[in-house]
């Protein structure tokens, strides 16, 4: 027993070490830490490689800061550099953070929209790597091109950046830039979600007491969009995904339009739920966008340019699109109602939600 005891003192006290002596997530970089003048210094290159006087009202800064780490360390300082060296902020739309796992790298972009160049920087064991796009659409929107950009740092951060800075350029809106930093990428879908939004907002709007349940099915890029402007979050009851296939919603929403979302209005008080099955008319977005539906889905998927080329283009033409032209596609594919106990049938119930809501 003694040995055993031995043993397991032994064992905590290594346990113990290791978390004092390794850098965690939940530790900042010092102001005076050598990495912040690096990232001041990056800053400033990607500033004199785009021509770009501090404050100049065409630029963007997008970064993972906050979320992003560096040397295990977070990185929430960076946040205020960044704004300190650019002169731009939250305030005015022009710096913006964008989500990414923990253990992902410390990055920095910068974008001037009148030049259309951008400036990478991510952090790496030897220091900060960067590389200079150019990211005019002519030139950045063609499989080589887009092939040259993701060839370098950006890499894997290249839909993210592009898709974001090039809908920025077009004017997309505070809420809509909320939710692509939360999304980390604008693509059709999160548009929908923002669309199905402001549908929401006029024919279903929300009393006291009232909340939005939402259950995507398939569960797509929509469903971040509700939670950032709803607060409707798993962890909330607010929003639930059900893995269903094209063949299974087919009998429902047909070829055309897709499914978005099944919304629900739940009154607890007066024990009522109403609920919208909402689709999406994605070839009426295929023909105003000028992006074929071939293009959306090319062979290849995901590994094919245009997979990530297509989704970039018809963000950013609706970004610069009336509200009023894109809000049609919206279509309301079914209405349902009941108690507020039928919420938790749609959502909960094991099965076919669509079947449910068409019961009702």
């Amino acid at each position: 027993m003694k040995r055993k005891a031995f043993l397991m003192t032994c064992l905590a006290l290594a346990a113990a070490l290791c978390f004092m002596t390794l850098p965690t997530w939940a530790e900042s970089l010092a102001p005076d830490d050598p990495i912040v003048a690096q990232a001041r210094e990056a800053l400033a290159a990607g500033l004199a490689e785009l021509k770009a006087a501090k404050g100049d009202q065409n630029l963007l800064v997008l970064t993972n800061a906050g979320y992003g780490e560096v040397n295990g360390r977070s990185t929430e300082i960076f946040l205020d550099l960044a704004a300190q060296e650019t002169g731009r902020s939250q305030g005015t739309r022009s710096l913006l953070m964008v989500h990414s796992p923990c253990q992902t790298p410390l990055w920095l972009a910068l974008y001037k929209k009148d030049s259309g160049r951008l400036a990478f920087a991510q952090w790496s064991p030897e220091g900060f790597k960067k590389q200079l796009v150019e990211a005019d659409p002519a030139k950045l929107l063609t499989p080589d091109g887009w092939r040259a950009a993701a060839s370098g740092p950006l890499g894997p951060s290249t839909f993210g950046v592009v898709s974001i800075a090039l809908s920025w350029a077009k004017g997309a809106g505070w809420p809509l830039l909320l939710a692509a930093g939360y999304h980390n990428h604008f693509c059709p879908g999160l548009n929908s979600g923002f669309l199905a939004a402001e549908y929401l907002r006029h024919n279903l709007p929300l009393g006291p007491g009232d909340k939005y349940v939402f259950v995507g099915a398939p569960s797509k890029c929509a469903m971040d969009a509700f939670q950032i402007f709803f607060d409707a979050t798993m962890g909330k009851a607010g929003a639930y995904g059900v893995p269903m296939g094209g063949k299974a919603t087919a009998k429902y929403f047909g070829a055309n339009p897709g499914p978005l979302a099944i919304t629900m209005r739940v009154s607890p008080k007066a024990d009522k739920c109403q609920g919208l099955v909402l689709g999406f008319d994605w070839n009426q977005a295929y023909a105003d966008t000028g992006v074929p539906a071939e293009e959306h889905a090319p062979k290849g998927g995901a590994s094919n340019p245009l997979f990530w080329i297509s989704r970039v283009k018809m963000s950013a033409e609706m970004a610069a699109m009336p509200l009023d032209k894109k809000m049609k596609y919206i279509v309301k594919v079914k209405e349902f109602s009941g108690p507020a106990a039928l919420a938790n049938q749609v959502a909960l119930g094991g099965g076919d939600p669509y079947a449910v809501a068409w019961a009702h």
